[in-house]
């Protein structure tokens, strides 16, 4: 039998394309000795080099995030390739465009219902650190002094996924306040420089986001918010770290992390959620959390509330393409999901009443605005 040249297509977020590796891992399951082609953008390509699961990278460089049209042709250009006969078989688990319908409050689920074929393997994310950033990862927490510390509090405090409204400004604050206690330092974590003239306060910036997996190994609980790093203490590079979130629940595309734990068989028993919070709440629940998580949860953690915004979104941008059926797949999965939601099929029809509005006023934005600044 001819080998099978395999193409799966996922071309960012980083914690998104964290989750796509369970897809991999499940095509060599299913294709045993396949050749598998991950197709990804630019940015995101660290994060899946040096995967067991994958034998080639192609590298995306025509695509900029959210970019509709460049990933559409981008598509048309993959569906050629597999015509002339590139590849066998082609999977596209981004969730733009028709796989906008997938989508049923939790990222995962969505990039998984894009396989055509269950999921069986462990959804648990993969990452391969090299030697030498494992080395790096050493020097770091050697130069930190880390072992010094009795708490090591990784914080996520610059999500590129919307999942939280905290700023620069607060995470100083939370962070000035926790070290304030003997035996804890905080790493700040985020593609931006911190300069503090504390040391327990611990620019993470000089390390990447691969090499912040290592790093939580010297951790001992992380302040996240369902983002890129969040994500990437779940993989199997990374040490399970008990984790406190501070999370935005009405931000387009929700993600909470107990949803996706509930979905997936994964224990939430170290996950504290926030949603309603300041600076002193968040404070006094780390702390309370550093020295009995248990009593933290019982006292701090949030339920997440459930709404369908998205919903109104997603029909918006399926009508844009006139993609019908699309739309009817989106409110067939969250029946399953949901069962007979009113709140559901009110934002469904929502997206149908306001997409001439809406359609003009982009058009407006994108089109004529720009004509009468010149």
């Amino acid at each position: 039998m001819a080998l099978q040249k395999i193409l799966l297509v996922h071309l960012y977020s980083n914690g998104d394309c964290l989750y796509a590796t369970a897809l991999a891992r499940q095509i060599k399951h299913d294709f045993p000795g396949c050749h598998l082609t991950w197709a990804v953008a630019s940015f995101c390509r660290k994060t899946i080099a040096n995967n067991p699961y994958v034998d080639e990278i192609m590298e995306i460089k025509t695509v900029a995030k959210d970019d509709i049209k460049a990933y559409l042709r981008f598509r048309k250009e993959i569906a050629q390739r597999k015509s002339a006969g590139e590849w066998d078989q082609v999977f596209i688990s981004q969730i733009l465009a028709g796989n906008e319908a997938n989508y049923d409050g939790c990222i995962r689920s969505a990039i998984f219902r894009s396989y055509d074929r269950p999921v069986t393997v462990p959804v648990t994310p993969s990452l391969r650190l090299y030697p030498e950033e494992m080395e790096k990862v050493k020097q770091f927490a050697a130069e930190q002094q880390l072992s010094t510390y009795k708490q090591v509090i990784l914080f996520e405090f610059a999500p590129q996924s919307g999942q939280s409204k905290i700023t620069r400004e607060l995470a100083m604050e939370i962070a000035e306040e926790l070290v304030a206690q003997p035996g804890v330092a905080v790493i700040l974590s985020s593609a931006f420089k911190i300069n503090h003239a504390n040391p327990a306060i611990i620019d993470g910036s000089e390390l990447s986001f691969r090499e912040t997996a290592g790093c939580t190994h010297y951790c001992t609980l992380l302040l996240g918010c369902s983002s890129g790093i969040t994500w990437m203490s779940t993989s199997d590079a990374a040490k399970r770290l008990p984790m406190v979130q501070i999370l935005n629940p009405w931000t387009r595309w929700v993600n909470p992390i107990s949803r996706d734990f509930e979905r997936f068989g994964i224990s939430t028993e170290g996950l504290i959620e926030l949603v309603d919070f300041d600076k002193e709440k968040v404070v006094a629940c780390v702390q309370e959390a550093m020295d009995n998580f248990h009593t933290a949860k019982s006292r701090y953690h949030q339920a997440i509330p459930l709404h369908f915004r998205t919903s109104r979104n997603i029909v918006y941008n399926l009508l844009c393409y006139l993609n019908f059926p699309a739309i009817l797949q989106h409110v067939k999965i969250n029946r399953q999901v949901y069962g007979n939601n009113l709140s559901f099929f009110y934002e469904v029809a929502m997206g149908f009443i306001v997409f001439p509005f809406w359609l003009i006023g982009n058009t407006f934005k994108k089109k004529i605005r720009p004509r009468l600044s010149k």
